[in-house]
């Protein structure tokens, strides 16, 4: 029996050497093919419509991985659909929450030595539970720890977590923290918090990391941090302790060393990611460009083994900026969207009690510069898997008509990365 379909734009068909390979982004699927099917689907997918398979199994099979639909637009919006109902969710409540803008760091790259050294008051703490509690539809609550120096104000994120605790919520927390405050006293509290995840960043081996990210006195704090994350990780083996390490041009080579430390047995289950510094504002010389990360990543594997969770395209879970139930909160109550916004006055929104004090900016985050009205993601075959990328900066290219790259690296290299992920699962790597 021969059905008409029509050859999904999410599709990808492509050919190295002697192996043949169909990607698709809609159901995020990956086959290899045989030359015939290679051959077959190749003068198919060259057809605008009237696509016909008469094999009944492989039609099946390209049905199930979205390869051939009935409309090309219906999936579209059916995709679009599925996010939307995603993005304006009103049962879970997102917060990152800011206890204090201080920090003990003095790093040269970073906002907060900017702003005011200012701690949340008791009475904010209030506020916030009961902006919690005026969320009634919401039945979970996630909390990221973030700052300044979350630790530095751990008695105010020990009360409010408790308060949080007490209520008839599903409860659970992360922490972005430079890492040298986990001491004994943080970490025994660590599990009864619900913190599930911790965040630290290096800037590289000692010598690179002491001189960005010193103590305020001048003091080196790469030897501290380290063993920290050892102990907290020996404490408390459940909690996901994830490494950034900011690379540059002028570090580059510090990730595969900082790498060969944490194989060692006692950091055995610790994450070490590499994360390419940004540079929104066109100002620092030393990053590297999109091609450049791409081709740091390739080597990380091609020469070293390294393998990250890079390679493979990840479903398109958009930011949460885009969910008016994703909150970002100073320490004085003020409301942000997004942690590139906190400490600018500029940036606030609104407040605990619920003035919104700049609406311009607020819709700009849950409805501007979405990837949905924009005619190149809406045609573009990694949409379903990129989620239209950073809405910070989106939003920044588009009102300040800077020429910011909002595309994943995976753009333009999306044949290689595919096949680095065959390389891994078949073990030539």
């Amino acid at each position: 029996m021969l059905t008409t379909m029509i050859w999904s734009k999410y599709s990808y068909l492509f050919q190295e050497e002697n192996s043949f390979y169909l990607y698709n982004s809609l159901s995020n699927s990956f086959a290899e093919l045989d030359r015939d099917t290679y051959t077959l689907l190749c003068k198919q997918s060259e057809k605008k419509n009237d696509i016909n398979i008469s094999d009944e199994g492989l039609k099946e099979i390209l049905m199930k991985m979205k390869v051939i639909v009935d409309n090309d637009h219906d999936a579209f919006l059916r995709f679009k659909y599925r996010t939307l109902l995603r993005r304006f969710a009103n049962t879970h409540l997102s917060l990152t929450i800011n206890p204090t803008l201080d920090c003990n760091f003095a790093c040269p790259y970073c906002f907060e030595g900017k702003h005011p050294q200012v701690y949340m008051s008791d009475q904010v703490e209030e506020d916030v539970v009961s902006f919690v509690k005026r969320h009634e539809m919401v039945k979970s609550l996630n909390v990221v720890w973030f700052g300044g120096e979350p630790l530095l104000a751990f008695n105010r994120m020990k009360s409010l977590t408790q308060k949080f605790l007490n209520m008839d919520l599903v409860y659970e927390a992360g922490m972005i923290t430079n890492g040298y405050l986990l001491t004994d006293r943080v970490i025994d509290h660590l599990t009864d918090m619900k913190i599930k995840s911790i965040q630290v960043t290096v800037d590289g081996l000692k010598d690179v990391h002491d001189g960005r990210r010193c103590l305020k006195n001048g003091y080196p704090t790469f030897d501290k941090i380290i063993e920290n994350i050892k102990h907290t990780h020996i404490v408390c083996p459940d909690i996901k302790l994830n490494v950034r390490v900011n690379i540059d041009r002028t570090n580059e080579l510090d990730f595969l060393e900082l790498y060969k430390l944490f194989q060692e047995e006692e950091f055995k289950g610790i994450y070490l990611t590499p994360a390419f510094v940004d540079d929104i504002e066109k100002v620092n010389k030393c990053v590297l460009n999109t091609e450049e990360q791409n081709n740091y990543i390739n080597r990380l594997l091609r020469e070293n083994g390294i393998v990250f969770n890079r390679f493979y395209p990840s479903p398109g879970q958009e930011c949460f900026v885009r969910n008016p139930n994703s909150v970002v909160i100073g320490p004085k109550g003020e409301l942000y969207k997004c942690w590139n916004d906190v400490g600018k006055a500029d940036r606030v929104y609104g407040y605990l009690d619920g003035r919104i004090t700049n609406e311009p900016l607020l819709f700009q985050y849950l409805a501007a510069s979405d990837p949905f009205d924009d005619e190149q993601c809406k045609e573009c075959l990694l949409l379903p898997v990129c989620g239209g990328g950073c809405p910070y900066n989106r939003i920044k290219r588009d009102s300040e008509d800077n020429n910011i790259n909002v595309c994943p690296l995976i753009k333009g290299n999306l044949k290689n990365y595919l096949l680095n992920h065959c390389a891994i699962k078949q073990q030539k790597l």
